[in-house]
């Protein structure tokens, strides 16, 4: 080997060497943050919430979130805002009530992507037949109308948290809707600044309980901390309470870093309490709300009688569904 090859070498070698050194360096680096997230725990000292995955950015959260089942999109193209998905729950005793929904949302000139859950098979079997929603199958088998704060009406809404995380997993916002809804406007314009969530009180029982039946939320940290610490309480309580008052709980314990909270305008957005003590006509005349939430109310039948009497029912009852 001549001189120049020996000096080549050499030279080389120390690069070779100094390279192994940097690599090693970055490995040890990146060894110790992986141990201090790691060792994070579900509670901080301060009582406030946080975990190995829930503090990761939301964009490396829906990279590895496992893909809910979403179906394939519906033909017609949503007109409404971008990376937002409308959702709601029914099964067979409540689809024409879900039509009436969606007539709803048809008047008012938008028409966002929207998907519905089916509980059941006969929801799902009649809602497939359109275009313009994306509708997947639960198949929690329960076509009944379901008593309100049963054991069975109480575990059927329980499931939506989950639902509502899955969506806020893949990046999406979501607006979660009951179907016994009317939409009077865009609601959307009227989520304005930064919060993470927004929602309307249910004024039950003179208490600050919040509603959980028209929510928007936000795809941010927060709300995904916010919806799985909901999920939890749920599966600890084994469906003992309901979703509204343990999502109540957790907002006014304060718990979750940075969130944001907005509470709709009731006038805007009146739940069922202020239905039933005023003339709707006059109400809508003096307020001009956006979005009507008939909760408050008994059962499926209760509900279509005051949507008509309020002029709000815009379907025939082509998709009554008599379960026997």
């Amino acid at each position: 080997m001549n001189s120049t090859s020996r000096i080549c070498l050499l030279f080389w070698s120390k690069i070779s060497i100094k390279s192994c050194i940097l690599i090693i360096a970055v490995l040890a680096c990146i060894s110790i943050l992986n141990d201090s997230l790691l060792n994070m725990r579900l509670w901080n000292e301060d009582g406030t919430i946080s975990s190995d995955d829930d503090v990761k950015p939301i964009a490396e959260i829906i990279q590895e979130a496992p893909a809910p089942q979403f179906g394939p999109a519906p033909p017609t193209v949503p007109s409404g805002p971008a990376n937002t998905v409308v959702l709601t729950t029914v099964n067979a005793a409540f689809v024409n009530i879900a039509e009436n929904w969606l007539a709803s949302i048809r008047k008012t000139g938008i028409w966002p992507d929207i998907s519905i859950i089916a509980e059941d098979n006969v929801a799902y079997e009649l809602l497939k037949k359109r275009n313009d929603i994306r509708v997947l199958l639960n198949q929690y088998k329960t076509s009944h109308d379901l008593p309100i704060q049963s054991p069975l009406h109480r575990k059927f809404v329980n499931q939506r948290p989950t639902h509502i995380k899955k969506f806020l997993q893949r990046g999406l916002n979501v607006l979660f809707n009951d179907v016994d809804i009317v939409w009077i406007d865009d609601p959307f314009p009227y989520f304005d600044g930064n919060y993470d969530i927004y929602l309307e009180k249910d004024h039950h029982d003179k208490k600050n309980v919040l509603s959980t039946g028209f929510v928007y939320y936000r795809a941010t940290n927060p709300s995904l901390l916010l919806i799985k610490e909901l999920v939890n309480r749920i599966d600890k309580n084994n469906n003992n309470t309901s979703e509204q008052i343990l999502l109540t709980d957790i907002i006014n314990e304060n718990i979750i870093p940075k969130l944001k909270v907005k509470m709709l305008d009731a006038s805007k957005f009146p739940n069922g309490i202020l239905n039933y003590y005023l003339d709707f006509a006059e109400w809508r005349e003096m307020h001009k709300p956006v979005v009507v939430h008939n909760n408050w109310k008994g059962g499926r039948d209760e509900k279509i009688k005051w949507f008509k009497d309020a002029r709000l029912w815009y379907v025939s009852n082509r998709t009554d569904v008599q379960i026997t």
